[in-house]
């Protein structure tokens, strides 16, 4: 073959490309098929976890209202009117202070674990977060860890006792897991995934998986088996995704800390949205075996998932951390780095700059997190942190690299569970479906084109931290507080950190959407389709009460760092 006739290199000039508009996917649903072979199945998952939700703990009638998909209810409000002083107290405690009291007798490990029962089922009740209910199981569990410290005077492992949720994407031995896909209802994995077989060994009990969105590729919670997730704060609202009934079953106390996944924002959207903690790893720092999406014969190397845990506090999210490095997960998962947990101080204000992102140059935020930004850098600076303003860097390209990658096979992994059930496609399926290269897919020679433009990508943002002094990134987790089900369809404010591969820990900023203040700019002219159709998805009354939550974003593998910075960071903002 002649040089003459070999494909060339394609240049791709990302700054150019209008994926918004990419052509929708030519996937139809099977209405029929659906019907006859899958409505059943999905029926027998509804009864089954029905039935397995222990009516005697549910919140009385008179406190539930009828229009909770519409109505602006804050189902936080209910647990302590509904809960007894015992259970109130033990659920209102951080992990770290439940694996404390264990450890020293002062609680017991059924206790424990019958508290957040009892809360976690009013959580469902309200937001719908569950999607298997195992509390049976976790009962035994903590009997046996109850036993083994009535014995021995010892604990298991630094998390014995410590109840923790799932995700129910990640695998679990002898149970359904179906990952949002009706066509995965057939689908019993013989094995954990490691990572929840990881945190088991250390003591931890499981008693309940959360929901999460069709494909798992939404910031939403919408899927055909059990339904859309809400919001814990206002629940007509949504409670992000993917990682969506983490969310709300972490603000709604129903669990002390869970475990999610993350690809591009599923950790992050759903912290932020209600309200609550969380940390995106860098990849492979948390085995992600058992714990894949659609493709199970392939990995796509172009934007790597990772796991991490949602909590309360970010002294919780330091423990996950910490027991899981410390036991060494390399061992177990060949494609992880060998990186023991490292002990470092708390960073003073004044050691720190901080680069405050106020607008990422594709679509401008609302205006309640205009607002939390503006107040950051004041309270950032009177803290004496050095702050600097963080001038946007490729974002547009970036977003279209993320989802050229995300597509990178046509979607086929996704729409071969698709074609199976013949299930219906939510409007953000379909949007997924449509985005980066949609049908069409990369050829090999695109695909690597792409990674290598990732690469530049994570260079020059090295470079850029290193050239602007820089140690940690404040930004908007989105444009917007939690916004109506079915309608979040930017994700650059947390995709770019994905394909960056760089370590974030959302946070609450202690600040509430506020309708008399965060007023709509009806000015405002739009700067592309993104901007156009996100910020015209504002609404002020919707808005109203809603958390704030912002993001610490630091280098690759800095977790320790973006932890401990992170404490710092929040104890200014709500001080």
């Amino acid at each position: 073959m002649t040089v003459a006739n070999l494909a060339k290199f394609p240049s791709i000039d990302h700054s150019k490309e209008d994926q918004w508009a990419a052509s929708a996917t030519t996937f139809k649903p099977n209405p029929e098929l659906f019907e006859e072979k899958w409505a059943g199945k999905i029926k027998a998952y509804n009864d089954t976890l029905e039935a397995a939700i222990p009516k005697e703990y549910l919140a009385p009638a008179d406190l539930v209202p009828k229009d909770l998909d519409s109505g602006h209810f804050n189902a936080t409000l209910i647990p302590p009117k509904v809960l007894d002083p015992e259970t109130l107290a033990i659920t209102e405690l951080t992990a770290v202070e439940i694996v404390s009291k264990i450890a020293s007798g002062e609680l017991t490990s059924v206790a424990v674990l019958t508290a957040f029962i009892k809360r976690c089922t009013i959580a469902h009740q309200l937001t719908h977060c569950a999607m298997e209910i195992l509390f049976d199981e976790g009962l035994k569990r903590a009997a046996e860890l109850d036993d083994h410290f009535t014995k021995t005077g010892k604990t298991i492992g630094p998390l014995h006792g410590l109840p923790i949720s799932l995700k129910e994407q990640h695998d679990y031995a002898g149970h359904i897991t179906h990952r949002g896909y009706v066509a995965l209802l057939d689908n019993i994995p013989d094995a954990m995934a490691i990572t929840p077989q990881i945190l088991y060994e250390q003591g931890a009990v499981f008693y309940v998986r959360t929901t999460e969105p069709q494909s798992l590729m939404h910031p939403d919670s919408v899927n055909f088996i059990t339904g859309r997730g809400r919001n814990a704060v206002k629940t007509s609202m949504s409670p992000g995704g993917s990682s969506s009934g983490e969310g709300s079953i972490i603000a709604m106390k129903g669990s002390p800390i869970g475990l999610g996944s993350d690809i591009g924002g599923s950790i992050r959207f759903p912290a932020a949205f209600n309200g609550v903690w969380g940390i995106k790893p860098t990849s492979l720092r948390l085995s992600g075996v058992g714990s894949s999406g659609a493709a199970e014969t392939t990995v796509n190397f172009g934007v790597m998932p990772t796991v991490g845990p949602l909590a309360n506090s970010v002294e919780d999210l330091e423990l996950f951390m910490k027991v899981y490095a410390d036991s060494k997960p390399w061992l177990k998962d060949q494609s992880l780095a060998a990186i023991p947990w490292r002990e470092i101080p708390e960073p003073k204000p004044s050691d720190l700059t901080i680069a405050l992102v106020f607008d990422d140059g594709v679509v401008k935020p609302h205006p309640p997190n205009i607002r939390a930004m503006a107040e950051a850098e004041k309270k950032l600076k009177a803290a004496g942190f050095n702050v600097i303003t963080w001038e946007p860097h490729r974002v547009h390209e970036a977003v279209e690299i993320t989802n050229s990658l995300f597509s990178a096979d046509g979607n086929l992994a996704a729409k071969l569970k698709f074609a199976e059930s013949g299930e219906p496609l939510a409007p953000l399926t379909e949007y997924f479906l449509s985005v980066g290269r949609g049908d069409e897919g990369l050829n090999m020679l695109e695909y690597m084109t792409y990674i290598k433009d990732r690469e530049v990508l994570r260079q020059q943002y090295l470079t850029l931290f290193n050239e602007r002094k820089v140690d940690f990134i404040l930004t908007p987790t989105y444009v917007g507080v939690a916004p109506k089900p079915h309608t979040p369809k930017y994700w650059g404010y947390t995709s770019l950190w994905n394909i960056l591969d760089a370590s974030c820990v959302t946070l609450p900023s202690g600040l509430f959407a506020d309708k008399t203040i965060d007023l709509r700019d009806d000015t405002y002219k739009p700067r592309n389709k993104y901007e156009e159709y996100e910020y015209g998805l504002y609404d002020a009354e919707y808005a109203d009460g809603l958390p704030i939550g912002l993001t610490v974003v630091g280098r690759r593998y800095t977790e320790e760092e973006c932890l401990k910075a992170s404490k710092v960071i929040h104890g200014a903002l709500t001080a």
